[in-house]
């Protein structure tokens, strides 16, 4: 018999997609949220939408209107504050809330750490080159900007609002290899990386390509999970939690 019990996903990774696909195999209801349109993984395989949470209430409202009864959150890892009012929503009407996060990259020096984008702006050394993976809606947390250009990873070519003089987009379609990474590199005559840590293998190349050339690189740190949230490191781990929420409605 189906699930009439419906949960909500949080999706902005690789694992809600994954999460969305096993999922769609099964009798029990998934309905998915994403911030914005995902160019890298494609559409989700379960009912989605786009949206935000303005507030705490908002997202009570949308759960309630919903009958939703528990949350995964695999939201992008740096979906902070999306994870803190799902969080705490789901606090305040006792449902359960886990958040999907992989293990983030071991950093150690020379490798440096920042805060935030626009603490790791401010580490930038005057005429440096630098490629940022950080996302187009982050570029103003740059200026002023002290070097010479910011190249900043694109995945679309659609139409988008104007960029700073001394910013350029790169476009490419991910998965890139260590040595696609390389090249690219070499050609833009990069010499600083900045990148958020975002853990797992497929983000992973250009920090393993900037280091084999020896670029300074600063990788900022991912933000904390909501507190005294219960953490999943894997795609099977929330399957299984997700698979215990239904036992235990049983």
């Amino acid at each position: 018999m189906e699930n009439s019990a419906p949960i909500l996903l949080i999706a902005g990774s690789a694992e809600a997609h994954e999460i969305a696909a096993k999922i769609a195999q099964t009798y029990q209801k998934l309905q998915a949220i994403l911030r914005r349109a995902e160019r890298s993984f494609g559409p989700l395989a379960v009912p989605s939408q786009i949206w935000t949470p303005g507030s705490a209430d908002e997202m009570k409202k949308f759960l309630i209107d919903r009958k939703i009864t528990a949350i995964c959150d695999a939201g992008h890892g740096f979906d902070s504050d999306i994870a803190d009012l799902a969080a705490a929503a789901a606090h305040d009407l006792a449902l359960p809330y886990a958040r999907v996060m992989r293990p983030v990259w071991p950093v150690k020096a020379p490798v440096l750490r920042a805060r935030s984008v626009a603490d790791a702006a401010a580490m930038i050394r005057p005429g440096a080159r630098v490629f940022a993976a950080t996302g187009r809606g982050t570029v103003g947390q740059f200026a002023p900007f002290a070097g010479d250009t910011l190249f900043l990873r694109q995945t679309s070519t659609g139409a988008r609002t104007p960029l700073p003089d001394f910013a350029e987009p790169v476009y490419g379609t991910p998965p890139f290899s260590v040595d696609e990474e390389i090249a690219l590199f070499e050609t833009l005559g990069i010499d600083t990386l900045i990148c958020r840590n975002v853990g797992g293998n497929p983000s992973r190349p250009k920090l393993d390509a900037a280091m084999r050339l020896g670029l300074r690189v600063i990788v900022i740190d991912r933000p904390a999970p909501p507190e005294n949230a219960p953490l999943l490191e894997t795609t099977d781990d929330a399957l299984r939690w997700i698979k215990a929420l239904g036992a235990s409605a049983g």
